[in-house]
Formats: structure tokens, sequence, C-alpha cells
């Protein structure tokens, strides 16, 4: 008979109150807008998996001069997120 379980406990996620976003990148920009405003759910597909492969294909497929405009949105979240975080760096957090 075992007393004690060999698996460690589950530990919360630790919610930090005053953690900061990072700004959004073009990629990010134009995901956020295809499923705001081109992706009807259950139209393409289903799970998140798939549907963030299609959209990386539709990114993919995207001329220079469309890109362009992605990237200029991204400059702008950028320069927001400066302004309103002026102390904020990216430190990642490595998990052990």
């Amino acid at each position: 008979m075992l007393l004690f379980s060999t698996r460690r406990p589950r530990t919360a996620k630790k919610n930090v109150v005053d953690h900061i976003p990072r700004p959004a990148n073009a990629f990010m920009l134009f995901r956020s807008d295809f499923l705001k405003q081109r992706h009807k759910p259950g139209s393409l597909e289903i799970n998140h998996c798939s549907l963030g492969k299609t959209i990386g294909t539709r990114w993919k497929l995207l001329t220079d001069e469309e890109k362009a405009v992605w990237y200029s949105k991204a400059t702008i979240e950028k320069a927001k997120h400066q302004e309103m975080y002026p102390e904020y760096r990216y430190r990642p957090s490595y998990r052990k």
C-alpha cells in the first residue's frame, strides 16, 4: 500500500499582476485580423493546430507589399507600447 504519491503536485501558474505583455509583431497582428475578419467558426478548420497552419501558409503567400502593411502596423504598435511602458525590456523567463 502506497502512502505517498510519487508524482509531484501540480503548481498553479503565478498570476503576475504587473506583467507587461510583449508588443505584437507583424504576423501576430495578421493572425489576429484573420481570426476577427475572415474566419467564421466552422467554416475552415475546427482545431487551432490546423488553423494556425492555414494562417501561416496564407502569411507566406502574401507579397512583400502586403506584408509591408503589417510590418508598418507592428512598428506603430511597438511605438505605442514604448510610449505606454517606457521602462519595458524583454526579459524571457527560463523554466527549469
